[in-house]
Formats: structure tokens, C-alpha cells, sequence
């Protein structure tokens, strides 16, 4: 009994060892993994540009006994399999527990052109390694020719059913020679996404053509598009306009409208004042001021009109609200030039400058210019109306004794003058 108790204690022990002895070997192997440095988040910066630029790689190294990499032991960068040194991002960062960034500036030429891949790897001097990635390389950076593309409109206003031509040029920005076999696509730009409308090829000196039928009336923009790939950077042409609006229906809509807003706001403000009163005060402040319009002088343009207004008709009445009413009627002589000026710009010249670069219907130009006719109104019928009440002040104040009372000498409803 005594003999069997005596082997049960000692295999007993020699399990409870070799449990003992397993776990320190599991032990010293963690710590041993623990203590190896490691290199980990490489990347570089930026991924993509043209040749010229510099690239920026980095990697973070980490050790957790705090040893730097030994003299003559370098963190290296494998560009294309072609080793590098790299260098410390913060010199006086000496604590690799928390990790400390090493980098490589490479200045790229013309043959660095393409695709490349790169890898990190530092070995210690007791035959520890570190690799980032642990197999295989990174994808970076893509080293690009600068391109231009160009593109115009050969026939910018088609009649209805033509077909419009878009032609063009890309080519390397350096040497000037054309970039052959890449695709190109045309967007027509709208409000919100723009939408793909055609493609096209480049040929052997770069040349392309877009063609499509002219759409409905309207001003649609479009821009030719280079995505790029891996030899030649992304680029765009400038924006382009088809003009299909039918013209003489547009502004001959817009010119009726206009006059007819014009004709019964002169008629409404006018009420109760003679004619012979408000006639040479309203047009002679309405010369003066576009004239001055005309030279640059903008909104002061305008408040001198109303002023020269407000000023003439203030020997008539000395009512600030006249004078105001005198202002609006010659702000609405404003809106009727500019409006038609504008217009007949737009039209013939330069949509661009009014739809900044989106597509629109018929329908929607006509919205657009009936939207400009609210605000003139309000802009001028302001300023100038504010100039008038001004210009009569000002006389009210230097002409104190021609000043007719209150409810003397004006006119009545019916516009006839009371005695």
C-alpha cells in the first residue's frame, strides 16, 4: 500500500513539472516574440501625381525593449525591389515602444513613369527581422505624365435635328506630342450629377471626335473628360455650350412681358400726378444715370438717377412719398433697358455668363429671366426710389422758399393739377 502510494506521489510530480516546464517555454516564447521589433502601417504619400512630384513613404517601427535599430542596419524601403534608406520623421523621438515613424523622400523623373510597388524590412543584429507587409509588396505610387485636353463646339448653335461635333486634342503638357488610344467620355453637366452622353478614342496624334444629334431647346454645357490610368494623369476640358433655344420666340415673349410690367407699374405709380410734372424729371434722371452706368459707375449710377429725379420734381411737391413714387417710375425705365440689353446679351453672346455652366431647358430659361425681372424690380425700385427721396431732401434744403405748402399746387387723382 505504502509502495503504491509512493509511485502515485511521484507521477503526480512528474506531471505537476512538466506542466510547469511547458508554460515557461510558452512564456519565454511570448516574451521572445514580444521583444522582436516590428514594422507596421507603410504607406506613401500621395498615392498618385505626376513625374516631378516627390513621394513621401512611411512606416511605423516598434520595439518593446526600446532598441533602435543598430548602426549599420538600416530600415529600408524596397521601391521596384530596389532598396532605400530610410530615415527618422522626428530625430528626437528616442521611445520606439509607442512606435516611431522612419520615412523616404523619392523625387520622381520622366523615367519613373507607370505603376510601382514597395515593401519595408529591417533586420536587427541578432538575426531578428521585421517586414511590412509580412509577404508580398504594397501597390504605390502611380507616377503619372501630366496631360491638357482640349475641346471645342464645332457648330455651338444648331438648327433642330443637326448633328453637333465635338473635336479635340489631349496630349502630354511636357513634350507636346499627342496621347494615343485612350478613352475619353462627354458629360452634359447638369444641377446635380452630370450625365455621360458620349465616348470616344484618341487617335495616333491624340485627336477625337464626340457627335451626337442637337437636343431640344434649350443651352445645355458639356465637358470632355480624361480619367487617367497608370501612365497619364486625369484632366478635363473647359465647359462648352450648345445653344438650341429658339431665339426670337424667347426674347420676343420676354420683351412683351417686360413692357407690359412696366407699362402698368408707370401707370399705378403715376396716379395722382401730372403728367407734365413727372415727365421731364423721371426721363432726364433715367439719361443721366445709365449714362453713367453705361461708364462703370454702377450702383452710384443708379442712385444719381433717382437723385437728378427726386431733386427736379421736388419744386412740384415737397411729399417724400412723390418723390419716392417719381424714383420707382424711373427704376422701371431701368428695368426696362437693362432687361432688354441683358436679354438680347444673353441670347446672342454669352449664356454662359447668366446659367453658370448647367444645362436648362426653354421652359427653365424663361423661369430664369422672369426670376431676374422680380429681382430688378426690387433693385432698382430701391435705389433708385431711395436717390429720389435724397434729391428731394436735397432741394427741400437748398431751396427752402420755392417749397409749395402741403396739399397746394398738386395734382389730384385724376392727375389734373388743383388751382
Amino acid at each position: 500500500m505504502n509502495q503504491l502510494t509512493f509511485r502515485l506521489a511521484l507521477l503526480g510530480l512528474i506531471v505537476i513539472g512538466l506542466v510547469h516546464l511547458s508554460s515557461f517555454a510558452v512564456a519565454s516564447a511570448d516574451v521572445g516574440a514580444s521583444d522582436s521589433p516590428t514594422l507596421e502601417g507603410a504607406q506613401v504619400s500621395p498615392e498618385n501625381g505626376p513625374w516631378g512630384s516627390t513621394f513621401t513613404y512611411e512606416v511605423t517601427y516598434t520595439d518593446n525593449e526600446n532598441n533602435l535599430p543598430a548602426v549599420g542596419y538600416p530600415i529600408r524601403i524596397y521601391i521596384n525591389g530596389s532598396p532605400e534608406n530610410m530615415v527618422e520623421k522626428d530625430p528626437t523621438d528616442d521611445d520606439v515602444t509607442d512606435g516611431k515613424v522612419y520615412k523616404h523622400d523619392w523625387a520622381t523623373a520622366k523615367e519613373n513613369v507607370g505603376p510601382h510597388s514597395f515593401y519595408c524590412y529591417v533586420e536587427m543584429p541578432t538575426g531578428e527581422n521585421a517586414r511590412d507587409p509580412a509577404t508580398g509588396t504594397y501597390d504605390g505610387p502611380r507616377v503619372r505624365w501630366p496631360v491638357s485636353l482640349s475641346c471645342k463646339v464645332e457648330n455651338p448653335e444648331p438648327a433642330a435635328g443637326e448633328t453637333v461635333t465635338f473635336s479635340g486634342h489631349l496630349k502630354k503638357t511636357e513634350e507636346n506630342l499627342g496621347v494615343a488610344g485612350e478613352n475619353l467620355t462627354l458629360y452634359k453637366l447638369l444641377l446635380g450629377d452630370d450625365v455621360e452622353i458620349s465616348s470616344a478614342t484618341t487617335e495616333e496624334n491624340g485627336d477625337f471626335t464626340f457627335s451626337l444629334d442637337a437636343p431640344s431647346p434649350g443651352i445645355f454645357f458639356y465637358r470632355a473628360r480624361f480619367p487617367g490610368d497608370n501612365y497619364y494623369e486625369a484632366s478635363e476640358s473647359s465647359c462648352l455650350y450648345v445653344n438650341t433655344l429658339e431665339k426670337p420666340l424667347v426674347f420676343g415673349v420676354y420683351a412683351v412681358i417686360l413692357l407690359a410690367l412696366v407699362g402698368v407699374l408707370m401707370f399705378l405709380l403715376s396716379r395722382g400726378i401730372a403728367r407734365a410734372h413727372y415727365l421731364k424729371p423721371v426721363l432726364l434722371g433715367f439719361a443721366m444715370g445709365f449714362f453713367l452706368l453705361l461708364v462703370g459707375a454702377d450702383f452710384i449710377g443708379i442712385l444719381a438717377a433717382g437723385g437728378i429725379a427726386g431733386y427736379l420734381f421736388a419744386r412740384e411737391t415737397p411729399r417724400w412719398t412723390k418723390h419716392l413714387r417719381i424714383g420707382c417710375m424711373t427704376g422701371f425705365l431701368f428695368l426696362l433697358a437693362v432687361g432688354l440689353i441683358s436679354v438680347a446679351y444673353f441670347l446672342t453672346w454669352s449664356p454662359d455668363v447668366f446659367l453658370r455652366g448647367y444645362s436648362v431647358t426653354q421652359m427653365e430659361v424663361f423661369g430664369i429671366l422672369f426670376v431676374n425681372i422680380i429681382f430688378y424690380i426690387v433693385n432698382y425700385s430701391l435705389l433708385v426710389g431711395m436717390g429720389a427721396v435724397l434729391g428731394g431732401t436735397l432741394r427741400k434744403l437748398l431751396k427752402p422758399a420755392e417749397q409749395k405748402p402741403i396739399g397746394s399746387g398738386e395734382a389730384t387723382s385724376s392727375g389734373v393739377e388743383q388751382q
